[in-house]
């Protein structure tokens, strides 16, 4: 029992690979083409899951200036404003255009996801006091 090898020629070979090649592009066509046709909307995130989330990147991205609990810092010129009670600045609106651009002392997040800002929005909105409810990503893409 011996293996035996066929020697293809080179134009085979050539015919070979555009052949998988056209197989393989059709599949990853056929892939994309499915996901983007898909008709269902994104699975409804419940408010604990994202206020879970936007803790979680306020802590990573936001605590070093905004404080653990919102306080701010407590400077004259505002470098990070106080979150807790603070009305002004709580809109969905405010938060992402600060979020997203930045500001005289604020770096831009400018990578977050629509989410994730409207996750750290839901959070800051309903957290250290504040009762002004969620965020989502759909209004803080119009800010984009």
């Amino acid at each position: 029992m011996g293996i035996t090898l066929k020697i293809i020629s080179r134009a085979a070979r050539g015919e070979l690979l555009v052949a998988v090649l056209a197989v393989t592009l059709a599949l990853i066509g056929s892939s994309i083409s499915a996901v983007a046709q898909s008709d269902e909307p994104p699975a409804p995130v419940s408010l604990d899951e994202l206020t879970a989330e936007g803790a979680s990147i306020y802590r990573s991205r936001c605590t070093r200036c905004h404080g653990r609990n919102g306080e701010g810092e407590r400077q004259s010129h505002d470098a990070a404003p106080r979150l807790a009670g603070n009305y002004a600045r709580l809109s969905v609106q405010s938060i992402a255009v600060q979020v997203i651009r930045g500001g005289a002392y604020m770096p831009p997040f400018d990578s977050l996801t629509d989410r994730e800002i409207a996750a750290v929005a839901t959070y800051v909105r309903s957290s250290f006091g504040n009762d002004h409810g969620s965020a989502t990503a759909e209004e803080v893409a119009k800010n984009r």
